[in-house]
């Protein structure tokens, strides 16, 4: 967490909820438990503690849900993932609407490669995709998305026709605004 302004004032509720003095040190050491993780999860998290424990939390809470969210994170990332490899395979560009898994798969040899993995060999890809993915989460800059075959084979041949990218998980996130 880098937000310090948004931390102090979930951990000031926090108190407030359990009738807790948060300490200079208390404060300090809740502080270096979240500064591994982005600044989303972290709120997120704390939305969800204010609204689940009864007691106030201690550092491991914090822990064991941001870590559970980030592995849950990286499996429907996954799972986007295989569908578009099944979908479009590794001719058509694709922009996956979680930018990480961009960086994943470039990390991973690039989307026309991680394509033409044989299926048994799938499950050795997502082990590796599933431990890049919160190494990746933690650098901020993704790229918008993933070159395929046709797009490099075009470029080579010195065809400057603009490519065709395929959205993925955009529809779902436009569906939940416009309700």
């Amino acid at each position: 967490m880098t937000d310090e302004v948004k931390f102090k004032e979930y951990m000031a509720v926090l108190g407030e909820i359990h009738g807790k003095e948060i300490s200079t040190m208390i404060s300090d050491v809740y502080w270096k438990v979240l500064e591994p993780f982005d600044d989303e999860d972290c709120v997120n998290v704390f939305k969800k503690i204010i609204l689940e424990l009864k007691f106030f939390p201690k550092p491991v809470d914090f822990l064991v849900r941001l870590q559970g969210d980030q592995s849950e994170m990286a499996m429907e990332a996954w799972l986007k993932v295989v569908e578009a490899i099944r979908r479009y395979g590794n001719y058509q560009s694709v922009s996956f609407d979680d930018r990480v898994i961009h960086s994943c798969i470039e990390a991973m040899g690039g989307w026309p490669k991680l394509c033409e993995v044989l299926e048994d060999d799938l499950k050795w890809r997502e082990k590796e995709f599933l431990r890049l993915y919160p190494i990746m989460k933690r650098r901020g800059k993704h790229p918008s998305y993933l070159i395929g075959q046709h797009e490099t084979e075009n470029a080579n041949s010195g065809f400057e026709v603009e490519a065709e990218v395929a959205k993925i998980g955009f529809n779902k996130k436009l569906k939940l605004v416009s309700e």
